[in-house]
């Protein structure tokens, strides 16, 4: 069985039985597994197939099925407007994302791949995972489990649109469906998506859109292309530029506390500009059920999406087959240590052990960052979009802490306390959080974003380095007048080792080369200051004892 984790990957080993895939499990060495399910089946492909939902609109849907005359499987739903075919292909692009069919079927498992509404070779108008693209995943829920093919128990397949297809699907309770792995999945379509604080992510949406405007417009076979359109047409012209139903009625936040069912949340630490915020409001939101974590480093490669079969397959293999297979034994979460590089159990999220610091900035020298407040002062810098260094996220206030003298863990959500003053009556924060090796070098752990006008705390949904803002109306500064921003980091962990130090920059807007990163900053002229000391600025942040 493949261990494979270095990068001189064969591609032709990806789509397999044993995919040239790293991690398979979120452990240092495979877990001891007490049932199984091997691959002893071929795959038998009825394509094609045309199946009606409820308002009689028909999805085009592949279903790779085990020859086995006669015999029962679960099913593995993957629905997306990424294009079905692609779902079979070695093609390395960020919408090969349906899982590997080479696993699953040998293992008895049957894989449904589907175009959702309005895309591809599917009928009727896309939906952009509204009402009826929801409906839809129950139909196809239910229409697997009665197949005479089908044990009646279903799980989902699929990472990112898949994994978000996942997390809905669960929220309306459908009988059959019986456990999920959403890897890769937002829950929150305005904050974690669309924009992060209020400032809008232009650089993924364009991005995604372009992809799938060329999945479903170049090939001449959709029949209806206004849905996608429509999404297109409102999300580049940000039409939608606050919180409230367009959003909440796509995003599985709202209603995570309706999942009755087994989930297995996961992602990887470098996807703080869109899923890994989701790892966690999932985690928390859902309720007293059967419930695993992981957060890992990037998976290698990234696409076609083949990690962490090996550990759903234990999942499944758990809940759609009845099997023992030891997935719930042991610690819930597992977290890969940044810094070390190892993986480590945890029992709980937030960690219990947290010890939530101040690192002051300023103290006694400029551009540091330190435990005590020191004397107070303050910094300014004047973002100018007429300058060069605009595009490029300049300019920037750089803080630092001093090397530390022992290793410093960080793990958990962090949050920036600001007081600042401006010259202008809004302006967008832009916060990078990295790691500085002694030789200078940096490694970015996570960033936060805020719009200053959307700056209203929601007091009773904060929690410690998790302030929450409703994004429901913009309220513009005084210029000159020092107001209090609390600008919340994508939750993070890392160990900076001995020599290293903790680093703070503070800007007005982003490099366009940080794509798909990239957010689109007010275009403003302003002199911006942050003041420091025991009344100013500071970092919270939870570091973890050794426990």
């Amino acid at each position: 069985m493949s261990l494979f984790k270095d990068s001189d990957w064969d591609p032709n080993s990806i789509r397999h039985v044993h995919p040239a895939v790293w991690p398979q499990w979120p452990f240092d060495e495979p877990p001891k597994t007490r049932e199984r399910s091997e691959p002893i089946y071929n795959i038998s492909s009825d394509l094609d197939l045309m199946l009606p939902m409820r308002d009689g609109v028909r999805l085009a849907t592949d279903v790779h099925r085990p020859r086995a005359a006669g015999q029962k499987f679960p099913a593995l739903i993957s629905m997306s407007p990424y294009t079905r075919g692609l779902q079979l292909t070695e093609v390395p692009t960020g919408q090969n994302e349906a899982g590997l069919t080479e696993f699953w079927v040998p293992r008895g498992y049957v894989h449904v791949i589907s175009d959702c509404r309005g895309s591809n070779d599917s009928e009727g108008s896309y939906d952009d995972k509204a009402e009826k693209e929801q409906a839809d995943y129950i139909d196809l829920i239910e229409w697997c489990a009665e197949q005479p093919w089908c044990n009646g128990s279903v799980g989902m397949m699929g990472c990112s649109y898949f994994s978000l297809v996942q997390l809905l699907a669960a929220t309306h309770q459908p009988e059959p469906l019986k456990a999920i792995f959403p890897y890769d999945g937002y829950t929150d379509m305005y904050r974690q998506r669309s924009t992060h604080g209020g400032v809008p992510h232009v650089g993924f949406n364009s991005t995604w859109f372009s992809a799938v405007a060329n999945l479903n417009f170049t090939s001449g076979r959709l029949g209806d292309p206004t849905g996608l359109q429509k999404m297109f047409d409102d999300g580049l012209s940000f039409v939608h530029p606050f919180d409230g139903e367009h959003y909440q009625k796509r995003s599985p936040g709202p209603q995570l506390n309706k999942i009755n069912i087994p989930v297995y949340f996961g992602c990887d630490w470098s996807f703080w500009w869109l899923h890994l915020a989701g790892v966690f409001s999932g985690w928390e939101g859902v309720g007293d059920i059967p419930k695993r974590m992981l957060v890992g480093p990037p998976p290698r490669p990234r696409r076609p999406f083949g990690a962490y079969h090996e550990e759903a397959l234990r999942w499944y293999d758990q809940w759609l087959k009845g099997m023992d297979t030891g997935v719930m034994d042991g610690p819930p979460i597992q977290l890969y240590i940044r810094g070390e590089d190892h993986w480590r159990g945890e029992e709980e999220w937030p960690l219990k052990r947290s010890e939530w610091t101040r690192f002051y900035l300023g103290g006694d020298s400029e551009g540091a960052i330190t435990d005590s407040p020191g004397s107070g002062g303050e910094r300014t810098y004047s973002p100018d979009v007429f300058r060069n260094e605009w595009r490029l996220g300049g300019p920037k206030l750089i803080y630092r802490s001093g090397p530390v003298e022992a290793p410093v863990e960080i793990t958990g959500p962090l949050s920036l306390h600001l007081v600042a003053r401006s010259s202008a009556e809004d302006f967008d924060w832009f916060i990078a959080f990295l790691d500085e090796a002694p030789d200078g070098s940096t490694r970015i752990l996570t960033k936060g974003w805020l719009r200053a006008s959307h700056r209203e705390l929601d007091e009773a949904r904060s929690k410690p380095g998790s302030p929450w803002h409703p994004h429901l109306r913009s309220v513009p500064l005084t210029p000159g007048k020092e107001e209090v921003f609390e600008i919340e980091l994508v939750p993070t962990c890392n160990v900076f080792q001995t020599g290293h130090r903790l680093r703070l920059e503070i800007a007005s807007s982003a490099s366009v080369l940080d794509r798909p990163g990239f957010h689109e900053a007010l275009p403003v002229k302003a002199d911006v200051t942050v003041l420091e000391g025991a009344e100013g600025s500071y970092l919270f942040a939870p570091v973890i004892s050794a426990g």
